[in-house]
């Protein structure tokens, strides 16, 4: 009896080591997650303003604005994970330009969002298809 108390115990601290160590390392990506998850959101919000034909300036530049200021945390995110490769740095920065860009001058109808979407996509794609 006595034994099988013992390994119950080690398995119960044993448990929650594990625990407390998977929820340090996945902390750890908490801030790369979620500037992803910010500019997804925002990204998907553009879309369906397009959708919606809600294409004039005052109904995306909350979207643009936003995306040119997450786009700004790519890099120091994903930097306090590990190191960033040149090529990563180099693709977060045309990001922001790109988006600080429709930021400043956001599209006004929807025939510019229509041009602003793909070149949004093509960013993204970028550097998803390296870094995913």
């Amino acid at each position: 009896m006595k034994v099988i108390l013992l390994f119950l115990a080690g398995a119960l601290i044993g448990a929650l080591v594990a625990f407390s160590a998977a929820n340090t390392f996945g902390q750890r990506h908490a801030w790369p997650r979620g500037v992803m998850a910010v500019m997804q959101h925002h990204a998907a919000a553009l879309r369906d303003a397009r959708k919606q034909e809600r294409c004039d300036a005052a109904a995306t530049a909350p979207h643009w604005r936003i995306l040119a200021a997450v786009g700004g945390d790519i890099e120091p995110a994903y930097a306090s994970t590990g190191s960033v490769e040149p090529d990563f740095r180099r693709q977060a920065q045309a990001f922001s330009a790109a988006t600080a860009q429709f930021a400043a001058e956001p599209p006004r109808d929807c025939a510019a969002l229509d041009q602003a979407l793909p070149k949004l996509k093509e960013q993204c794609d970028n550097c998803h298809r390296d870094y995913r």
